[in-house]
C-alpha cells in the first residue's frame, strides 16, 4: 500500500514537472513571437513614415492640400459630434 502511495506520487510528480517545463517552453515561444511581430512591427511603421517623408518632399503643395482637407474634415465632425 505504501509504495502504491509512492509510486502514484512519484508519477504525479513527474506529471507536473512535464506539464509545468511545457508550460515554460510554451511561453519562452510566446514572447519568442512576441518580440519578431514587435520588431516586424517597427520595421512596417518606420518604412511607412520614410514613405511618407518621401512623399511629403516630392508633393510638397498636395501634401499640404491633404492635411489641409483631413483637418477641414476633422473639425467638421467634431464641431457636429460636439451639438448632440
Amino acid at each position: 500500500m505504501k509504495e502504491n502511495v509512492l509510486r502514484t506520487a512519484t508519477i504525479a510528480g513527474e506529471r507536473v514537472v512535464q506539464g509545468f517545463t511545457a508550460s515554460k517552453e510554451a511561453v519562452i515561444d510566446a514572447l519568442e513571437d512576441g518580440k519578431r511581430l514587435a520588431k516586424r512591427t517597427q520595421r512596417t511603421a518606420e518604412d511607412l513614415l520614410d514613405e511618407a517623408s518621401r512623399s511629403i518632399k516630392r508633393f510638397p503643395i498636395g501634401s499640404v492640400a491633404i492635411a489641409f482637407g483631413a483637418g477641414t474634415m476633422l473639425g467638421v465632425l467634431i464641431a457636429r459630434n460636439g451639438r448632440k
